[in-house]
């Protein structure tokens, strides 16, 4: 058993941080394997897309585009957070949707917290609240 916590800081966390400097760094037309392994895809995965998609290379926007319609996880796990408008306050409700997390477990860690509402700051603290098996959650 771990925290979701440390789930977070160990997969999610330097995801995130590598897809913003690589977004901000890298030259474009972006590298399709570099893309693939950040959006936790296969280089056959990802060129399916672009093909389904019509797309030749892949930009800034067209990379944002990708995180959206991708099937992994991670990308999953993105299009819910944008899809509940990348709140600055977060209910039980949003955060157990947008993490794929049981409702139970988050409804339990906010109790014990005595809160209902998150800002993104305040999410370490619900997430450290949270027990997953090694097996449960995946990216």
């Amino acid at each position: 058993m771990q925290t979701f916590l440390e789930f977070y800081q160990r997969e999610i966390q330097p995801r995130i941080g590598a897809i913003d400097v690589f977004l901000k760094t890298e030259p474009q037309p972006y590298d399709l394997g570099q893309v693939a392994d950040l959006l936790c895809l296969s280089t056959t995965e990802l060129l399916k897309i672009m093909e389904q998609e019509k797309f030749a290379i892949i930009m800034k926007g067209t990379f944002l585009h990708l995180m959206q319609i991708s099937p992994s996880p991670f990308c999953k796990m993105f299009r819910r957070e944008v899809s509940r408008g990348m709140a600055s306050a977060y209910s039980v409700q949003d955060i157990s949707y947008i993490y794929d997390l049981a409702l139970k477990d988050v409804e339990v860690a906010a109790e014990k917290i005595g809160k209902c509402c998150f800002s993104s700051g305040e999410l370490p603290l619900l997430f450290e609240e949270i027990f997953i098996s090694d097996k449960q959650y995946r990216l």
